[in-house]
């Protein structure tokens, strides 16, 4: 059986690695932050962040556009389609001073 992957987002610019422990496909990333400030979270296959490119290389599976507001919360499910093998890592990269969450992959 799938298991889901949850990490904490930071805030800030930071990435997130998260290395798979077994071969499933994940259909969706949930992303719930804090909008402290304007930024981007992207989830990605590379360790290299791409916010900030108009055209990203297909590494990036999804971004979410953060809208600051100093007290409001983002929740959203995007729709994917990633296989992954065990051992894999997985990389969520964010921008925004203070847009603390959490990311499930499931």
């Amino acid at each position: 059986m799938a298991r889901p992957y949850v990490a904490d987002i930071a805030g800030g610019t930071a990435t997130v690695t998260i290395q798979i422990q077994g071969a499933q496909t994940f259909r969706n990333w949930t992303v719930t932050q804090m909008t402290a400030a304007a930024g981007k979270t992207e989830l990605s296959t590379s360790p290299t962040s791409q916010i900030g490119t108009a055209q990203p290389d297909p590494s990036v599976i999804a971004r979410v556009s953060i809208g600051a507001n100093t007290t409001g919360q983002q929740f959203v499910v995007v729709p994917i389609n990633l296989p992954v093998k065990a051992f894999q890592n997985v990389y969520i990269h964010c921008t925004g001073t203070g847009n603390l969450g959490t990311s499930i992959l499931h």
